[in-house]
């Protein structure tokens, strides 16, 4: 049997107490009278890449030709892109989808009529003078859709700083304005939450089949700019 001291244990008890009782330190830290700020900023930057989704869809009676039909379209788009110097790697299958046609009857019987294919890629643009080139040699070839078209920075990191630091400014300008009403000081910052996200969203197309007239005309394209927005909450201590 082991046998213990009454010096012992009083002193592994004070060390329990002392791994579960907060400090006083910890309990002031939560106590000070603080200031809360929300704060937005922004910045712009010029987008350097596109993505555009292309689709062919194409319909027949019969299975096999339903398919090949849409295979040989698809290549011959994917083909017409890669002649542009898209490489490989920015052609990417977003959506493949086969599909029975139904119709129904008037006894409420459901017939297949026909078949439809759909096959949709998102094509990585890194030279913006080849993004309405990209469309035009796409419609040409066989794609029938145009979903969506979205502008991109490749090193966005500038433009997110600068908008966090918009948005600190901001924050510190509406607390330094509340602080002064209240007759209180500003001490130091206890914590901060900082967001910076981009603002522009994707022009999305209305999906529809295509004329073949309408391959004619060449596509205008304007980048235009990307806006980046960002959010920071700062509580503030306050004496």
């Amino acid at each position: 049997m082991k046998h213990f001291s009454l010096g012992s244990l009083v002193c592994a008890a004070v060390f329990a107490l002392a791994l579960v009782i907060p400090t006083g330190t910890a309990s002031a830290e939560e106590a000070v009278p603080t200031l809360t700020m929300n704060g937005v900023g922004s910045a712009q930057i010029a987008p350097d890449m596109a993505e555009v989704t292309l689709g062919v869809v194409t319909e027949a009676k019969d299975a096999a030709r339903a398919h090949a039909d849409n295979a040989a379209q698809a290549a011959r788009v994917q083909n017409a892109v890669k002649a542009l110097g898209i490489a490989e790697r920015d052609i990417q299958t977003t959506r493949y989808d086969f599909s029975p046609v139904y119709d129904v009857k008037d006894n409420g019987r459901s017939v297949t009529t026909g078949y439809t294919v759909t096959n949709s890629v998102v094509v990585k643009v890194r030279n913006l003078d080849n993004v309405g080139k990209v469309i035009d040699a796409a419609l040409a070839n066989g794609a029938n859709r145009v979903d969506s078209l979205e502008f991109s920075a490749s090193d966005p990191s500038a433009a997110k700083n600068a908008a966090l630091a918009d948005a600190a400014r901001d924050a510190r300008n509406k607390a330094d304005a509340v602080a002064k009403a209240l007759g209180v000081r500003i001490v130091r910052i206890l914590n901060v939450y900082a967001d910076a996200q981009p603002y522009n969203t994707p022009r999305n197309f209305m999906p529809m089949m295509m004329a073949k007239e309408a391959y004619d005309a060449s596509t205008p394209i304007s980048a235009g700019e990307l806006s980046f927005e960002a959010s920071v909450n700062i509580a503030y201590v306050i004496e």
